[in-house]
């Protein structure tokens, strides 16, 4: 299947990818569930005050060692070629039978089909936190034969802020690992603009007026021909919305990042028109900023409000195609007999405000649940059921 650019993928990201043809993609970046251990709730609203607000579950992002868990474990480690099965067969050691390599082992399955489909010129650069940061990083090494590019650290301007209360050093930043396929990976150097005490340096003023300063004896660096400064391994110029708490990106996606952020990482790994993948889109901000920036994008998620997120309100002004979701009775009719489990989540997701369970086996008949905002009673619980009847 040739991957279609500009688009969303409804689905899990190992089953679209693995679709794909080898070598489609520039460059990939994903900010994955963290196994933080937190389920994650989203505001959606169509304006107009609080009676119109429902709260929806985004995601859970919370790992447990089940029976799908030790499925996916043993099948690595009975597939001796796998190019994670050192790396999870050792964690597994290490860590026994718990959700952190129920999670590791889910994120090694798609990590490897990421390294397949890029281009040998590209690049992945995966977000994380200390949670799992040190764990991802023996199975991106296994994956990939390389070395880590970089570690980048991404300071969370403001944290201590708004986290005051914690019993413990105040988590100020998060991990961005960076590989690449092989040294010939695109790379431009990002250059950022002097500070006042760098600007301070350039004492000199020659007879037009131009300043400049000495860098040896026999050479000047003038002003206005200098880049700046090259951005290092420490991102500390890039607010969270830990610390812009009102700004105008914010969509209520509770893991939205920064404009900025993924600006930088796709000026840097990428050139004009390269086809950018991020196989966990959540609200599309990769997309928004491979689009400013004249790239081409695919975007795929899992959660139906993601994707209907991406396409309804960040990229409200223009057409972008959906695979993955029915487009009429036919398709609906075709997913419910192929994938009732997945149409059962689209389905009641079709319904705002209301988010599918995520057990979809002995839930009570009970298919997704929602909390509306009610002025006169507050918030009230509403469910939702499937039916499939005959075809």
């Amino acid at each position: 299947m040739v991957v279609q650019p500009n688009s969303l993928y409804y689905g899990d990201c190992l089953d679209v990818m693995g679709r794909w043809p080898d070598g489609c993609i520039d460059l990939c970046y994903l900010d994955p569930p963290f196994n933080s251990k937190a389920n994650y709730n989203i505001l959606f609203g169509s304006g107009g005050g609080k009676e119109n607000l429902a709260q929806v579950m985004a995601f859970e992002d919370t790992w447990r060692w089940d029976d799908k868990a030790a499925e996916r474990v043993n099948s690595i480690q009975r597939a001796t070629a796998h190019p994670a099965h050192d790396a999870i067969t050792g964690l597994h050691i290490a860590l026994g039978d718990c959700g952190m390599i129920a999670y590791l082992s889910y994120m090694a399955e798609r990590l490897v089909e990421i390294r397949r489909v890029l281009k040998d010129t590209g690049g992945v650069y995966l977000h994380c936190d200390p949670t799992a940061s040190h764990y991802l990083k023996v199975v991106l090494d296994a994956v990939f034969h390389v070395p880590l590019r970089r570690e980048i650290v991404w300071q969370l301007r403001g944290a201590a802020g708004f986290k005051s209360l914690a019993a413990n050093w105040v988590r100020g930043h998060d991990t961005i690992l960076y590989y690449v396929k092989s040294k010939d990976a695109t790379f431009n150097k990002i250059w950022l603009p002097y500070n006042e005490e760098q600007l301070k340096r350039f004492t000199g003023k020659d007879a037009t007026g131009r300043r400049y300063k000495t860098i040896t004896a026999n050479r000047r660096l003038y002003l206005d021909e200098a880049k700046g400064v090259p951005a290092t391994s420490v991102w500390d110029d890039i607010a969270s919305f830990q610390t812009v708490v009102n700004s105008k990106e914010r969509m209520g996606y509770p893991t939205q990042k920064p404009l900025g952020l993924l600006e930088r990482i796709i000026k840097a790994s990428s050139d004009e028109h390269a086809l950018i993948l991020d196989p966990f889109c959540g609200c599309g901000t990769t997309i928004d900023a491979a689009n400013r920036l004249g790239r081409r994008w695919v975007g795929i998620d899992i959660s139906p409000f993601a994707i209907d997120l991406v396409k309804n309100r960040r990229l409200r002004d223009s057409r972008v195609p959906v695979h993955g979701v029915p487009i009429d009775v036919n398709t609906a009719r075709n997913m419910a007999r192929s994938a009732p489990f997945e149409f059962e989540k689209w389905a009641v997701s079709r319904i705002p405000g209301i988010a599918p369970n995520s057990k979809q086996v002995g839930d009570g008949g009970v298919d997704g649940r929602g909390r509306v905002y009610e002025s006169t009673n507050g918030h009230a619980l509403v469910l939702a059921q499937v039916k499939g009847g005959k075809f």
